[in-house]
């Protein structure tokens, strides 16, 4: 492949990065979807389905998708064909806010249609990190996702300060049915860009039915002690997130926050990921993706440390810094690591399989949602706290990934 077409493929990867930025501040779970379920009245168990639909409807069809491509050296025509059902479904979900206004039916809209574009983003997730694996070198791994994450954070401060003017000046729910219209726009738009790609061929393996992948895994995992260790601190990693949807819920309803300070927390959140990105770039680019993972892991624990101790919502805030700069240095080093780690020929299956077996987690803030309802916040913020330092504990058993993160380097 020509320097010039490499060139194409990294901005195309960087200008779909950049969209979805923008595109996720308008459509955040925790911060923009989870107070719109709750002033329409659903329970903290339906809320807490939000992230259990999009992060495990995300994860589990994987290792059911990673059996179908494993054996093709080109897999971009999935990801097309399942972008077409992402934008048709925010689209209806867009219009069911206009149409239906406040009617309770809109909980279970809602819901059903976040489902199908989890669902939808699983079945394209495999395509899309083959794809990058085979037009990003693992040297420039930490510019491309620094690249997509800062200039998109950069403009997604824009998205914080139109939340912010639409949720004090437009009346509910049509304010929010024009941030849904304006993060399904940049979606759409971002999953065009990643479509041009010009996807190169790869190594494949052979052909192999869902239930021969399944029956693999469990000797992956014990003959593969780096790949064991890996799914195991992102499944504890994962566990820690059971609070973040009721984080802005907890200011708004116990520490009486204004609403208008999600449009603030977009920002601060915005700016925390940027500054993130930026400090770790280089170390990524280095192979100390490692030591970025710990770092993520110890801010996690932060995060619930503050919202068990914060009394004002001005100080609460540092709760969101800390889960934004978390989750930002595990998005750069989680997925490096993965590449770093998975044989090329077996790529599809180590993918399909930690995203699947990480799907379990992800429905722990249903769980969190009935802690909230029978107990409070307080205990569930325990749990949060719990699961992270159980996660940064075994984190500092990561030495055989150092070496491997290392290598793949030089393979470059």
């Amino acid at each position: 492949m020509s320097s010039i077409s490499n060139k194409h493929n990294f901005n195309l990867g960087v200008y779909n990065g950049i969209l979805i930025a923008v595109s996720d501040a308008f459509l955040n779970s925790g911060l923009v979807l989870a107070p719109f379920l709750s002033k329409l009245g659903a329970s903290p168990i339906l809320i807490g389905l939000i992230p259990a639909l999009r992060v495990g409807g995300w994860l589990l069809p994987q290792l059911l998708v990673a059996s179908r491509l494993a054996h093709k050296p080109y897999k971009l025509a999935s990801y097309r064909n399942m972008s077409i059902l992402r934008t048709l479904a925010f689209l209806l979900m867009t219009a069911s806010v206009f149409l239906l206004k406040d009617n309770p039916w809109l909980i279970a809209i809602t819901l059903l249609l976040l489902a199908i574009v989890a669902f939808a983003s699983g079945v394209s997730s495999v395509a899309f990190t083959d794809v990058t694996s085979k037009i990003v070198p693992h040297s420039r791994l930490g510019s491309f996702w620094v690249l997509r994450n800062v200039i998109g954070g950069i403009l997604a401060l824009g998205a914080g300060l139109t939340l912010r003017w639409l949720l004090s000046h437009v009346i509910f729910p049509q304010n929010f049915a024009i941030i849904f219209l304006l993060g399904t726009l940049f979606a759409a738009a971002a999953y065009f860009s990643f479509c041009l790609v010009d996807e190169p061929p790869g190594k494949t393996s052979s052909k192999q039915s869902f239930r021969h992948m399944l029956q693999r895994i469990p000797k992956v995992l014990r003959e593969d002690s780096s790949f064991r260790r890996y799914v195991r601190v992102r499944f504890l990693g994962l566990l820690a997130l059971l609070a973040d949807p009721f984080y802005a819920i907890y200011a708004l309803q116990k520490l009486s926050a204004p609403e208008g300070v999600i449009g603030i927390l977009i920002m601060v959140t915005t700016i925390t990921s940027i500054a993130t990105n930026f400090a770790f770039r280089r170390q990524a680019n280095q192979g100390n993706n490692v030591t970025i993972f710990q770092i993520g892991i110890g801010f996690l624990l932060l995060a619930p440390l503050c919202a068990i101790f914060a009394t004002q919502w001005q100080v609460y805030l540092l709760t969101f810094v800390f889960s934004t700069a978390g989750q930002a240095a595990l998005g750069i080093a989680a997925w490096n690591l993965l590449h770093a780690l998975a044989p090329e020929e077996d790529r599809a299956l180590y993918i399909g399989a930690s995203n699947s077996l990480l799907a379990l987690p992800s429905f722990a803030p249903i769980l969190a949602g009935l802690v909230v309802s029978l107990v409070g916040f307080r205990l569930m913020f325990m749990l949060a706290l719990l699961s992270a330092a159980t996660a940064l504990a075994f984190a500092f058993k990561f030495q055989s990934l150092r070496v491997l993160d290392k290598k793949a380097l030089k393979s470059v």
